[in-house]
């Protein structure tokens, strides 16, 4: 097949859908990328490129077609917005240089859905299908931005999003809970593709936690989104004895964690700083237990965390401070225990359950694990489901 890649951040951004496409490439289909120049998460163009023009590179066998975007997108909702306007007309002004035939317009949502507008246009142009495979779901996410939700608004985004899942031909989504709110918008299939651990060289990290504790586990981007004040402050309310909460992480939250964790008064909770990919393996294999935590938002709790997977594959109990789609996953599996998130103390008394849970369940938690791996969340076989179901002309 020859597949038209849309999608706003790709290599040297870190994301899955630069594992999809090489996969594709190991496969023998041609796949070219319409993107624009790398810039997440600081938002300002990565050294080495100039967010200038436009541009085609080749990566790993990849066309990459790459056109500037607005920079410090990050801190400012007017600049983020320029920016998804920037995405579509730039994306269109790449579909009319292209030379066809392509099989397919295959679009990565990850943020915006107004991403698939140059998709959309060049199925005009090529005839051929869209398929989309959606991460954030509209018009949740927009509404958990803080966007008003006023009944004008409200008509003008139900419009737009049916107008692009109307114009899409399948709809590949990362979440079971998803297609509840999709199906409002197109009478298209959904069909369940979710993340996959991304093959990755593990090492061992410098980092080391103390052995003589129980070490509970956060790792990953810090935003508001993860509910940490509350985990936080429950992880102090809990009292536990020789027991620490590492955050190996950062992000645009992190001052307002430290803050709640230096209010609680906790000595308990130790901040490590962002860590490399590579080594959270080692890093997770270490503690005793993993914290997971969410905001309880409508949109937020219909996403299955991306780093459930991590969390599995290093086969250690879950303590989920969350609800919707994660939860049921823990809930429905077995891999550990989870806590109302908008409720300090009832996070406090998860904390003290996973005492008892860890000595108990500890070797059954393990092969639960290993089963959700080698099946929800098989890397080669998810691969396969959104291949073998792409709509081609």
């Amino acid at each position: 097949m020859r597949i038209l890649v849309f999608s706003e951040v790709f290599w040297p951004e870190d994301f899955m859908i630069n594992d999809l496409v090489r996969e594709w490439v190991r496969l023998g289909h041609e796949v070219e990328v319409v993107t624009q120049y790398p810039s997440y998460p600081q938002s300002y163009v990565f050294d080495g490129y100039e967010n200038d023009g436009f541009c085609i590179e080749d990566w790993e066998g990849v066309k990459i077609h790459r056109y500037p975007f607005v920079e410090g997108y990050r801190d400012s909702k007017v600049k983020k917005i320029r920016n998804y306007y920037s995405f579509v007309q730039g994306g269109k002004r790449v579909v009319d240089s292209l030379k066809g035939p392509f099989d397919c317009a295959f679009v990565s949502q990850t943020g915006p859905l107004t991403v698939a507008y140059p998709a959309l246009y060049a199925k005009k142009r090529f005839g051929i299908p869209v398929n989309i495979w959606t991460f954030d779901l509209w018009p949740d996410a927009v509404w958990s931005y803080g966007i008003p939700r006023l009944a004008p608004a409200q008509a003008m985004l139900d419009k737009m999003i049916r107008r692009i899942y109307g114009g899409c031909d399948r709809i590949f989504i990362s979440s079971k809970r998803f297609a509840e709110t999709i199906d409002r918008y197109t009478d298209a299939e959904c069909m369940y593709a979710p993340n996959w651990l991304r093959p990755v060289e593990n090492v061992v990290s410098a980092l080391r936690f103390p052995a003589d504790k129980v070490n509970f586990t956060f790792t990953g981007n810090v935003s508001r989104y993860q509910n940490l004040v509350n985990t936080v402050e429950g992880f102090a309310k809990a009292g536990l004895e020789n027991a620490q909460l590492n955050i190996v992480g950062d992000g645009s939250y992190i001052q307002e964690v430290k803050a709640a964790a230096e209010r609680f008064a906790s000595k308990g909770i130790v901040f490590h700083g962002r860590r490399p990919y590579n080594e959270m393996l080692d890093i997770l294999q270490q503690s005793q237990v993993l914290v997971l935590p969410l905001m309880p938002q409508e949109g937020i709790e219909k996403t299955e965390p991306l780093k459930m997977q991590s969390y599995l594959q290093a086969g250690k109990p879950i303590f989920g401070v969350l609800n919707g789609a994660g939860r049921d996953i823990i809930e429905g599996n077995n891999p550990g225990l989870c806590a109302e998130p908008s409720d300090p103390d009832a996070i406090a008394e998860g904390f003290r359950n996973m005492v008892p849970f860890l000595a108990e369940h500890g070797e059954d938690v393990a092969v639960a694990a290993q089963r959700l791996m080698g099946t929800r969340f098989n890397r080669e076989e998810i691969v396969g489901r959104i291949t073998d179901n792409l709509i081609i002309i």
